[in-house]
């Protein structure tokens, strides 16, 4: 990838925004710059600067062995079952465990005040450079941590009094990030059982969801820039103190949350791969028989898809995204690919293609990499009603509001993530 493709692609991101933009001439071009300067400065200080980057490989290598303390405890329960070096890589005893322990991990960490410390400082952070109110710059943080229902939680009160500038915030800053409980499965998709790859992917997502915080903050503001300033919520960044009385109701309350996300995963992802095929096999089957472009589209992608089918499809409407974000031209289909199954379907569909993928050795590390920063959000057409109903719940008067702003906010997280990944191909190219 060289530097001018990347300058190009943030441009185009930029302009997608500014295009869909509610209120052109209120953009305050400050935050954006900010935004943008702070998604850069984290890149190259965490990949290139020694003492960042060895603290992040730190946190990395220990993720990975947290990973494999997951791993204990799924085979306590499910003996071989767990094991994937015994018997493949199993799904349901392998994964899904891991996001029950996260869960109950994050909830302890709760419960000590650690996360709130750092969530806070955050939150310092983000309103001094950025501009924004206390409640936005303190879910923005959290998100960096929380999952899109669970960050709103620590600015419950001010989510009825905030403007329509600041719900887009919080919607979108929830759709743009991950929670700990996913990240920490796609770490096992990409990594494997080899800790060293367990380690880089830790490093690189976690890379991708601090970024992705003030990403969301760009494309919020861009395309719903404040007017109504009289009205903002204040300069609320404290964080509430855990509600659980001991630390053994926290580890209990986070496991059986990580069970419900656990097994809405599992379900989820029943429904649409079951869809997916019904779907490929009435399109390959039937479209791409009948028009004989089966056995092209297989030689024309060297094996890659095998005819014409949902992934084909994805990855030509969006292989356009995919190159503006710094893959090669001849990679992009596959990319293009990945990104349609993530915003269309989700993104546990997509890294799982993307582990394959690796696996197989079809895409360069460039190529992986720039995937790996795309597809860390939960930026895809369900969590629109995930937001809307969680956010909602907390305040019953704004849900029309945020019913209002879904689709948009869905594009401006969309946008985020795609920045993310350019700006890190721009350094990377640079470097």
């Amino acid at each position: 990838m060289n530097t001018l493709q990347a300058i190009i692609g943030m441009l185009f991101l930029i302009g997608v925004a500014y295009a869909a933009s509610t209120n052109r001439k209120a953009i305050n071009w400050r935050t954006v710059g900010a935004g943008l300067l702070i998604q850069s400065a984290l890149f190259i200080l965490i990949t290139y600067v020694p003492a960042v980057n060895q603290v992040f490989n730190a946190v990395g290598t220990g993720f990975a062995k947290v990973l494999s303390f997951a791993s204990e405890g799924a085979t306590f329960v499910f003996g071989d079952l767990a094991r994937p070096a015994k018997m493949g890589f199993i799904f349901a005893f392998v994964v899904l465990p891991v996001i029950i322990f996260f869960s109950a991990l994050t909830a302890l960490l709760y419960h000590l005040g650690i996360l709130q410390r750092v969530v806070a400082g955050l939150a310092w952070f983000m309103k001094r450079t950025m501009r924004l109110s206390g409640p936005e710059s303190l879910t923005v943080a959290g998100n960096i941590f929380l999952g899109q229902t669970e960050a709103p939680l620590l600015i419950r009160p001010y989510i009825k009094h905030m403007t329509k500038s600041e719900l887009a915030c919080v919607m979108v800053a929830g759709m743009s990030t991950l929670a700990g409980g996913v990240l920490a499965a796609y770490v096992s998709f990409l990594g494997g059982d080899n800790p060293a790859e367990q380690a880089r992917f830790a490093t690189l997502l976690l890379t991708a969801s601090f970024m992705n915080a003030p990403a969301a903050v760009v494309f919020a503001k861009i395309m719903f820039p404040e007017t109504d300033y009289d009205h903002e919520s204040g300069d609320k960044r404290e964080v509430e103190e855990a509600e659980d009385s001991t630390f053994i109701s926290a580890i209990v309350g986070g496991a059986l949350d990580g069970t419900k996300m656990a097994s809405a995963i599992a379900t989820i992802l029943i429904a649409i791969v079951s869809l997916i095929a019904l779907f490929n096999f009435l399109v390959m089957d039937g479209i791409g028989a009948a028009l004989g472009v089966n056995e092209m589209i297989k030689a024309s992608t060297g094996g890659i898809f095998d005819g014409l089918t949902l992934q084909y499809l994805f990855g030509q409407v969006f292989r356009v995204f995919a190159f503006m974000m710094g893959v090669s031209w001849a990679e992009s289909l596959q990319v293009g690919s990945l990104i349609g199954q993530k915003i269309v379907l989700n993104e546990f569909i997509a890294y799982l293609d993307l582990a394959k993928l690796k696996e197989a050795g079809t895409l360069s590390p460039q190529a992986i990499l720039i995937s790996t920063f795309a597809l860390s959000s939960f930026s895809n057409f369900g969590s629109i009603g995930i937001s809307v109903a969680g956010i909602g719940a907390l305040a019953p008067t704004k849900q029309k509001t945020l019913a209002e702003i879904g689709l948009r906010a869905l594009l401006a997280a969309v946008m985020a993530g795609f920045m993310t990944a350019t700006i890190a191909g721009l350094w990377m190219s640079i470097f």
